[in-house]
């Protein structure tokens, strides 16, 4: 006849099942979290952050804009704006002018 195991050991063996029941239920959130934040970025993608219409990416002297035709913002990339920087002067100075040009424009309309 088998004997019955202590209750060290039923104890023990109860504590190992929890860990492993826990590790899986982390496991599972840290999944779900992570694919709530791409569904997040897939949702909110190459679309304005001020009024939500589609952006269009243009370029500019080799810098690249991300342009709202409905509310007419602006928006850069990480990056973008230090490239401008970097430039000199009146190479910023073009970029801006036909920056201008392209904000002074009317609204498309589809």
């Amino acid at each position: 006849m088998p004997e019955k195991p202590s209750s060290n050991e039923e104890e023990y063996f109860h504590k190992l099942e929890r860990e492993k029941l826990e590790k899986k239920r982390q496991a599972a959130a840290e999944k779900k979290a992570a694919e709530d934040r791409q569904a997040q970025r897939d949702l909110h993608y190459m679309h304005c952050p001020k009024c939500g219409a589609v952006l269009h990416e243009e370029t500019y002297h080799s810098i690249r804009v991300d342009r709202c035709i409905e509310c007419r913002g602006v928006w850069f990339d990480p990056g973008e704006i230090e490239s401008l920087l970097d430039k000199p002067d009146t190479a910023a100075g073009q970029f801006l002018k036909d920056l201008g040009g392209l904000l002074g424009r009317k609204k498309k309309h589809s």
